[in-house]
């Protein structure tokens, strides 16, 4: 009983802690001046991750494997937006008890990391489009799922103590890693066609970065 009650605690604390960064991305996305057709990417993609966020998995040892697709919205909406898609999606499809870690786990920590990432690439690597579709789009994907994979594993292992168990936790990894890498793969092939086609729905693609800059 008292184990529950930290756990309650836990997720109250962290829910309450998530909400400056859930006001700030609100009060910066835009929304009172957004473009129709931004407003329908963005409800796109929102939708389409609701959809891949409603697949699970269950795999043996009793490990439950979904997508993720925080990183992908990252992508394709930018901080500010994906943040707030991240947010009502996991109020949608995730139970309460575990609402307030979930949402530092799997929403603004891979956000924050997808948009990290791109900016490390861009001062640090050429200016040239493969380095966004194949480095931040391919392997770029995969780091940040991973992190939040073990991320995810380590936070569970610490809330679910001796009960969570070893074997479990290193299922859950390996599971993870593999769902991961496949996920990566599919967005990234998502992301890349997105570029050539519709550029529009790529937030952090800039276009006069990687096709127009001059040496």
């Amino acid at each position: 009983m008292v184990y529950s009650v930290h756990i309650m605690l836990l997720g109250v604390l962290s829910g309450a802690l998530f909400v400056p960064f859930l006001i700030d991305a609100l009060r910066r996305s835009g929304l009172a001046t957004i473009e129709k057709e931004d407003l329908v990417i963005w409800c796109a993609m929102t939708v389409l991750m609701f959809g891949a966020l409603s697949l699970s998995a269950d795999m043996p040892e009793g490990v439950a494997l979904q997508y993720s697709g925080s990183a992908f919205l990252a992508m394709t909406l930018g901080y500010c937006r994906a943040l707030l898609s991240m947010t009502l999606l996991l109020l949608i499809t995730q139970p309460l008890q575990s609402l307030g870690v979930l949402l530092w786990v799997d929403a603004l920590l891979p956000v924050w990391l997808t948009v990290q990432l791109v900016g490390l690439s861009r001062h640090y690597l050429p200016a040239n489009p493969f380095v966004f579709l194949l480095g931040c789009g391919f392997f770029g994907l995969f780091v940040v799922y991973a992190l939040e994979v073990l991320v995810r594993s380590a936070v569970s292992g610490l809330i679910g103590g001796v009960s969570a168990g070893t074997q479990t936790l290193s299922e859950t990894v390996v599971w993870g890693l593999m769902l991961a890498a496949g996920e990566a793969t599919l967005e990234g092939m998502i992301i890349t066609t997105l570029v050539v086609y519709c550029p529009r729905a790529v937030a952090l693609f800039d276009d006069r970065f990687y096709l127009f800059k001059r040496f």
